[in-house]
This record gives structure tokens, sequence and C-alpha cells, in this order.
């Protein structure tokens, strides 16, 4: 078998780089070496503008003093994790959870964490509770307009014939019911479409899908021929049809 002897090998000649090209390799090897300790855009943290802040800071200063100020810092910090806590939010929401604080200021004698605080921005009067609207759609006595588009949207033939059990059934509505409360939160209008999930009606019987969209259809054309839903009031207007007189047929 044939050898490669090294003395017919070339020799090897060193490569001769301009000095120019040598400077700008070390700064790329000077830049590869520091740019992991920056973060990236895409990894800097979204916070809450500091007007904002600012704005928070003088009310909180002024509501609580020196057990704001002790605890937070005399001014603003924009690296601060109440910053971050309440990021996304608004002016308005802002003042909602310092009108709350002052309404419920017995029960905050001193400064609430960031996270509570955000909830006290974002909560809206008389929207109830995810467990109470749950069993005001399953009841169909909704204490809110909210309520009610979120038990449309769900289906209020499910929820009134459901089981209340049925966690397929209740994770819709309560995805409906965010998605609207996110509307009240943010001064939205209630009312609109709200697109139906993955799995939708796949997650149901075939039999509750078409049992739900003949009912459906039955009410439509009973709305159509304008026939009373109320069973009185539906029988009253047959009577008056046929002219019988029910204080003679009770």
């Amino acid at each position: 078998m044939d050898t490669l002897d090294p003395k017919t090998l070339p020799k090897t000649i060193n490569a001769r780089v301009p000095n120019q090209i040598n400077g700008i390799l070390d700064k790329a090897h000077s830049q590869l070496q520091t740019g992991s300790e920056q973060p990236l855009p895409s990894e800097t943290p979204e916070r809450l503008s500091q007007g904002l802040l600012d704005n928070l800071w003088i009310k909180m200063s002024e509501m609580y003093g020196h057990r704001w100020t002790s605890n937070f810092g005399v001014s603003a910090d924009p690296g601060h994790s109440w910053a971050t806590v309440l990021k996304g939010l608004t002016g308005q929401q802002i003042a909602n959870g310092l009108n709350t604080l002052v309404e419920k200021g017995e029960e905050f004698d001193w400064p609430p964490p960031a996270n509570v605080f955000r909830s006290m921005c974002l909560q809206v009067k008389g929207l109830p509770s995810e467990a109470q609207a749950w069993d005001e759609a399953r009841s169909g006595k909704y204490s809110h307009p909210a309520v009610r588009i979120a038990a449309e949207a769900t289906s209020t033939f499910d929820l009134h014939g459901g089981s209340n059990n049925d966690k397929a059934l209740r994770q819709r509505f309560e995805r409906n019911y965010a998605i609207v409360m996110r509307r009240a939160q943010t001064g939205q209008n209630l009312e609109g479409r709200i697109s139906k999930g993955i799995g939708h009606d796949s997650m149901r019987p075939r039999e509750q899908v078409q049992l739900e969209y003949s009912r459906q259809e039955a009410d439509r054309i009973v709305d159509v021929l304008e026939i009373p839903k109320d069973p009185k009031a539906c029988r009253a207007q047959l009577l008056a049809t046929l002219g019988i007189r029910r204080d003679k047929h009770a």
C-alpha cells in the first residue's frame, strides 16, 4: 500500500494577514465575548410607562407616607418590580386601583403588594367573580351583561341542560367570560363575536349539537311568527284566536 512521504509534501506557508484585518478580527472577538452580557431587545421586560409610575408613586406617598417610601423608595425607579407587575395598565385603570384603595382604607392600612394592586386596577364594579358568573350562567339569571354575553357565546342550552360537573363546558364558559371581562376592564364594547376555541363542537356529542341547532331554529321560527314564549301568554293568545273566552273555560 502506498504511503505519503512527509518529505515530498509541500511545506506549510504561514498566512500573512494585513494589520487592518487583524484589528477587525480582534474587535469581532471582543464583541462576541461581551455580546452575551447584553440582553436582546426582545428579552427586555415590558414595564409601566415612567409617567404613570411617577404619578402612582406620588399618590401612594400621599396616601401612605413613610409606610410607602420606607418600603419602596421616595422616587419611582423604572427598574422597580412594580413597573413590571403593572405593565400594560392604562391611566384609568391605575385610577380605579387607587379609588379602590380609598374605598377599602380599613382593609389596606399598609400598601398592598403589587399583584394585589393590579387586581384592584382591573376590577369592574358590578362584575361578578368567575364562580358566581358560572352559577348565574347555569341558572339563567344574570347580574351583569357580561355574564349573559359569555353564556350566549358558550350556549345557554348546554349551560341550562348540562351537568354542573361538566369540566369541558365550564372551561368553555370561563374562556368566554375571561374575554368579556377583559373587554370590560379595558373599556371596550362588551358585545361582539367571540371566536370559538379549538374543538368547540368536537368536544360535544353530535346529538347534543344537533339538538341545540334544532332548538335555535325553533326559537327563530317562534320569533318570526311572534308567538309568545311564556306558556300563559301563549295559551291566552290561542284562546283569543279561537274566540274562546277564558272566563267560560277556566
